[in-house]
């Protein structure tokens, strides 16, 4: 993926590595209307739950693709 790309469902975004002061691997993540980041505003973010319904992961929740 490249800056600027449109994301489609399902397609893979990254990778989850255990780096830094962290007790177990896990994934920051952040989605924004621009990387104008003076500027930037945070939108809001949900995954497809098992039942294919919006979810958003619960604190500790594991998830797997």
């Amino acid at each position: 993926m490249r800056v600027g790309d449109r994301v489609a469902r399902g397609a893979v975004v990254g990778a989850c590595g255990n780096s830094g002061n962290s007790t177990q691997p896990h994934v920051h993540v952040q989605v924004t209307d621009t990387t104008r980041w003076d500027t930037a505003r945070g939108l809001p973010i949900a995954f497809s739950g098992p039942d294919g319904r919006a979810a958003v992961p619960r604190e500790s929740e594991i998830i797997s693709a």
